[in-house]
């Protein structure tokens, strides 16, 4: 017989995401997807016409550098320098997914026993992948309007403390940082000499406000971790980044080579094919303006058939981050109900972090206009207990 798995895995058991998996198996043709972040909009065409060329060369095909493409990397560095920061080259890395990004900067950043610092709520990938690389967790409560508390964090911060994660703009929480928190939690890693990951994946789906520069503030403690999942929206094509000091990026680039192989040709293709066409910005826009169309019928919604919600309004990012409290005790086995009865997914609020029983992240870019609008009704009719 084999002798088993490995314990680590014990890390990844009772995931929120399993409880949706399970629901999605099978799932009805009325099924309402307010779960995941998976945008609507279709790429440009004209980017993908010039992709379907490049399809014709031998390079699309061959292995890519572990690092990815040299001209990508410039594009990337250009496109991050738009926002002020600067970045070179040869400190951005091109990953194969925003997901794997996350695995190897925790990999390249943890010895056994390691702590990192979450804000409870967030990204509900970071928790797992640090206990499965034999870290720990340490979460500190969000304050007001989910921006991270400084002081918290600053006692939370201990001799095996390796990473403080921050993600501007929030998932699950659509807030973006303050600039006098960014300042502070910035300075903070940099006293503390501890790295601040800030995960960027929403970066330019922004609606009301301006991220805060974190990377100018601190740039030899911050990591930025990067998606092109959500702009240009192609979260099948499996791209992101990484940009940061050098030693974090040589380090994950090291740990790729050997686990990864470097990040698709193809997928790499089509971004910089997106990040140097002339009309990327305009279309960009485009998109945030027809997300912040959905943004607002969501929380109109949200207000006219779940009255009793308490939420903020997202300024960034595709969701809103709902307290259903007293009705919902158990955001686990009410997004289970409400798959199963009123045919509506939404993430339980457990996936982001321990204060989340009473919540749920409703998703406002996956569905058409009046698809949303339904599933928020059947929300209210599940909170009511009617048919």
């Amino acid at each position: 017989m084999p002798r088993g798995l490995s314990s680590r895995l014990r890390a990844l058991e009772g995931s929120p995401m399993e409880v949706i998996s399970s629901l999605l198996r099978s799932p009805s043709p009325d099924l309402i997807r307010l779960h995941a972040g998976e945008p609507s909009h279709r790429p440009p065409l004209e980017v993908i016409d010039d992709v379907l060329e490049s399809m014709r060369l031998q390079r699309t095909y061959a292995y890519a550098p572990a690092e990815g493409l040299p001209e990508l990397r410039e594009a990337i560095a250009e496109d991050l320098g738009r926002e002020g920061i600067r970045a070179s080259p040869d400190e951005v890395m091109v990953t194969p997914s925003g997901s794997s990004a996350i695995f190897l900067v925790l990999s390249a950043l943890l010895d056994p026993g390691d702590e990192v610092v979450l804000v409870d709520p967030t990204f509900m990938m970071y928790g797992p992948i640090v206990e499965y690389l034999g870290g720990r967790v340490r979460w500190v409560r969000a304050g007001e309007g989910f921006q991270p508390n400084p002081e918290a964090l600053k006692e939370a911060i201990g001799k095996r403390t390796k990473a403080v994660i921050l993600v501007d703009p929030d998932n699950p929480t659509g807030r973006l940082l303050r600039p006098d928190v960014a300042r502070a939690v910035a300075e903070l890693a940099q006293d503390r000499g501890v790295y601040l990951l800030v995960d960027e994946a929403y970066r330019t789906i922004v609606y009301e406000g301006r991220r805060a520069n974190l990377y100018d503030m601190a740039p030899d403690v911050v990591v930025g971790l990067g998606s092109f999942s959500k702009d240009p929206g192609v979260p099948g094509l499996r791209l992101g980044y990484i940009y940061g000091p050098r030693e974090v990026v040589r380090a994950c680039s090291r740990i790729d080579a050997h686990a990864f192989f470097g990040p698709s040709n193809l997928s790499q293709l089509f971004v910089l094919k997106y990040l140097t066409w002339e009309g990327r910005w305009r279309f960009i826009e485009s998109v945030v303006s027809a997300y912040r169309e959905r943004r607002d019928l969501a929380v109109s919604a949200l207000r006219k058939y779940v009255s009793d919600a308490r939420f903020s309004v997202p300024q960034g990012s595709m969701y809103v981050y709902a307290d259903l409290s007293p009705a919902v005790k158990d955001s686990n086995e009410f997004a289970r109900a409400l798959a199963s009865r009123y045919k509506v997914t939404v993430m339980p609020g457990t996936a982001f972090g321990p204060s989340g029983s009473s919540y749920v992240r409703v998703t406002f870019v996956s569905e058409p206009p009046e698809r949303l609008e339904e599933g928020i009704r059947r929300i209210g009719l599940a909170l009511e207990g009617e048919g």
